[in-house]
């Protein structure tokens, strides 16, 4: 089982201090977004792509995010992330990175949060042609996009997210599973009959593993660690390791002293489920 953690949640360093930082507490690889994890931030080139590699001290990088919302008003924004994601799945073969990421957006624009047009099969359709094209990229370059849910993007659930990948009908195109990002006040406490839906019906699809946790106060969801939160791991993980045990598991939004904590409880579930 690998293990990995979204780079910029340990902060935004260069890149040899990077890959030492994730070795030094143990994590077998980073998820990469290289605009918010890397100082100075990198040229989408093979020469600095290159230069990355070059220091990666054996730590993976399974996964570049290059999230982008692909709904937004501005079209230009949206041809940006375009262009970007495109870029970085010719890229990623450098860093032997087999996935580039991104979630589906919001009609709110830079907020990313939920309008009542997200759930709209105007906002499916919108969607899907957009990540079409970025899987013809994929197959061009023997790459996989990654798609992930939330609730209050576009694709919300589940459901919405198997319908997705059978209409995108390509072995170059996975999901990532955030059970954090399918919550909300009214469904959160059967976050695990969430989870049991996910894996049930995207079993075969599922790349990785988004871990998080949280809790309520005043009214909102708020991330805590891993060891901290209204999420059981000791419950949840053992299901996740059993239907996708190939799977790469990343902490995101786990940051400071969380992370050692976090990673040294997963661990404990890990090996005593092994």
């Amino acid at each position: 089982m690998k293990i990995g953690i979204r780079a910029h949640d340990m902060g935004k360093m260069d890149a040899k201090s990077l890959f030492k930082c994730a070795q030094s507490y143990g994590f077998d690889g980073i998820q990469l977004v290289v605009n918010k994890a890397l100082n100075p931030e990198p040229l989408l080139t093979e020469e600095a792509f290159k230069a990355i590699a070059a220091l990666q001290q054996g730590i993976d990088v399974p996964l570049l995010g290059s999230y982008f919302n692909p709904v937004h008003s501005d079209k230009y924004k949206i041809q940006t992330g375009i262009d970007r994601f495109n870029a970085q799945l010719k890229l990623a073969q450098i860093l032997n990175t087999p996935f580039v990421a991104s979630e589906t957006g919001s009609y709110n624009d830079d907020q990313w949060t939920y309008h009542e047009q997200n759930h709209t099969k105007t906002a499916y359709l919108e969607v899907l042609s957009v990540f079409k094209g970025l899987v013809e990229t994929a197959e061009l370059v023997n790459k996989t996009v990654l798609v992930e849910a939330a609730y209050a993007h576009v694709i919300f659930s589940p459901h919405t997210l198997k319908k997705f990948i059978i209409d995108i009908n390509s072995k170059h195109v996975k999901v990532i599973i955030d059970l954090f990002n399918l919550l909300n006040l009214r469904n959160h406490r059967q976050h695990e009959v969430i989870l049991k839906e996910a894996l049930h019906l995207l079993k075969d699809d599922i790349a990785v593993f988004h871990l998080k946790n949280y809790q309520l106060h005043e009214g909102k969801l708020i991330q805590v660690g891993l060891n901290k939160g209204l999420i059981d791991y000791k419950c949840v993980l053992p299901l996740m390791m059993q239907n996708n045990p190939d799977a790469y598991y990343i902490f995101e939004g786990i940051t400071g002293d969380d992370i050692q904590e976090s990673l040294n409880y997963i661990r404990e579930i890990m090996e005593e489920n092994q």
